[in-house]
Formats: C-alpha cells, sequence, structure tokens
C-alpha cells in the first residue's frame, strides 16, 4: 500500500485524479495477519502526505484480516460447518486462544498509535472476538472520536451490535454480496442464518454508524445495486431513505468527513450524480446522466 500512495499523490497534485481516495494501508496479507508485521508496518506509515489535499487523498487507517469467507469455510463461526469445522481466525497462532491474542495486540497497537482500524470480520465468533478487543480498548485506553469499524460483518449477532453501537464505531456491509450470496449460506447454515445474515436493519436500530460498499473487484462498483438490494429484503431490509444514507452520510461519518462531503450544501464538496429518475423511487433502476466530481463534470451519458 505503502508503494501505490505516491501514485495517487501524484495524479492528486496533477489535478488528474477524479474520485476521493480515503486509505485503509494493509500491514499483512490475508492469510496471516500478525503483530510483527503491523509493528514494523505502523513504524513507517505516514500520517500524512506532503502537498496533497486531504479532500483527495487520506490516509485514515490500518486493515486488519481477522477471518475469512464462508464459501471457503474460513470465516470463524459458531455454527459448524457441512464439512464440520467451525473455521478460524487468520491470525498467527496455534490454537484459537493464541490467534485471539495476537488479534487482541495487532487492534491494540493500532489504536495506540492513532489510527482507525477497519477490520476484515465475516463470521459469528470472529466478529465477536473482534468487538470484545475494541470494547476493552475503550475501557482500557479510551480515544475520542476512533471510529473504528467492522468491515463486512456478515454473522454480527446483537450483543456484537449493541456493544458497537454503544461505542460509536460502525460497521460497512456489501448488500450485492448478500445477494449473491445468500443460496450457499443459506444451504450451509439454514434459512434462519440466512435471513439475520448482513443485518442492515439490526445494526441501524442498535445505533451501529452503519455504511455500505461494493467489495468491488469482487462485485462491480455501481451503488444502485446495492441500494437495490437493501430495500428488497424483508427482515433485515431498509427503508430507501435509509439505504441512500448508508451510501452517503454514513460513508462520509466513517471517513471523519461528514463536516466536507455527504450532503449537498452551501460549503460542501460538489460531489454528486445526475439520475434522469422522476420519482424518488426510480432512482435505482434510471440511467445516470451525468456525475460531477468537486464541481466538475467528469462523465456525462450525452
Amino acid at each position: 500500500m505503502i508503494r501505490v500512495l505516491p501514485a495517487y499523490a501524484e495524479l492528486a497534485r496533477a489535478g488528474e485524479l477524479t474520485a476521493r481516495v480515503s486509505v485503509l494501508g494493509l500491514p499483512s496479507p490475508m492469510s496471516g495477519a500478525s503483530v510483527a508485521d503491523t509493528a514494523a508496518y505502523l513504524a513507517d506509515l505516514p500520517k500524512d502526505l506532503d502537498g496533497v489535499d486531504e479532500r483527495l487523498v487520506r490516509l485514515l487507517g490500518v486493515k486488519v484480516f481477522a477471518d475469512g469467507i464462508p464459501p471457503s469455510e474460513t470465516a470463524w463461526m459458531r455454527e459448524a460447518y457441512p464439512s464440520g469445522g467451525h473455521g478460524s481466525l487468520c491470525t498467527h497462532g496455534a490454537t484459537d486462544s493464541e490467534r485471539v491474542a495476537e488479534l487482541d495486540e495487532i487492534l491494540r497497537l493500532v489504536h495506540l498509535a492513532g489510527f482507525q482500524v477497519g477490520v476484515h470480520a465475516v463470521g459469528s465468533r470472529s466478529i465477536d472476538a473482534v468487538v470484545d478487543a475494541l470494547a476493552a480498548l475503550a475501557r482500557e485506553h479510551p480515544r475520542d472520536d476512533a471510529r473504528h469499524y467492522v468491515i463486512h460483518g456478515q454473522y454480527a449477532s446483537k450483543s456484537a451490535l449493541a456493544t458497537l453501537g454503544e461505542l460509536g464505531y460502525g460497521i460497512n456491509l456489501q448488500p450485492v454480496l448478500q445477494r449473491l450470496e445468500s443460496g450457499t449460506t443459506r444451504d450451509m447454515f439454514g434459512p434462519e442464518a440466512a435471513e439475520r445474515e448482513w443485518p442492515a436493519r439490526s445494526a441501524i436500530d442498535a445505533g451501529v454508524l452503519t455504511a455500505c460498499s461494493s467489495d468491488a473487484p469482487v462485485t462491480g462498483p455501481d451503488w444502485r445495486a446495492g441500494v437495490s438490494a437493501l430495500i428488497a429484503r424483508d427482515g433485515e431490509g431498509i427503508t430507501l431513505e435509509e439505504a441512500l444514507a448508508t451510501y452517503t452520510t454514513a460513508g462520509a461519518r466513517q471517513d471523519f468527513a461528514e463536516t466536507w462531503k455527504g450532503t449537498l450544501g452551501e460549503g460542501m464538496a460538489a460531489d454528486l450524480f445526475v439520475s434522469g429518475a422522476t420519482e424518488v423511487a426510480d432512482v435505482v433502476v434510471a440511467p445516470v446522466e451525468l456525475t460531477v466530481f468537486d464541481g466538475r463534470v467528469v462523465w456525462s451519458r450525452t
């Protein structure tokens, strides 16, 4: 990631960047997060980029992979997979307790360094372990407005969501993945688990800062598909207005940027699109007419 940052910085300085980039650095590969990698990475991580407008490129913190994903049976679950296993954390360690201790220390290092941490956590046990660690850090090393968050949170429990809400922390969901994976996870864990996965409704009701994203290139980056998936669900479905907020105001707050982006108004960033819809309800299916970035038209259908 450190090697990629200069490329973004160069584009920003040249006025050629047509998207705002909020960066989480990645100290370790998905297959094995470690304390040693994290400590070395934090020692070299710049807190700002010289000469670059923070509204264009900003380094917010660190991403940590806590576990894998259900289709490969690598998400750490309380429920058993069809094969009989439960998955595990992907942090270093020979046992579950050693891997939890490694995760705890990784998160402690990032928290004490003053960075935001976004944690890929999918399985029910993994999410509980992450939330327990974040709650302990908030008690033992309180920080003003850390805004840590869980990435994916596919099988977040009611208690985990309640704790995130109490801490003022967030969750970042990928609603199109729910639509794509629901059949597979239903076969793995049954219909009840499939209904409660990717819990947008429960997260919002628990007061969790609930943002959504695409997980591109795993799915396409079109946010309209995500909004459509959010409002189409039953038990965990949310309203159109709430769904739009997960891609605008909530995302801005996740980025510590709610004072200047995420809404339209005087003094706010002029980042917007013009829809061909004549009714708000049609916004998820109507064509995009043009896209405006920082007050400039960067794409037009005509």
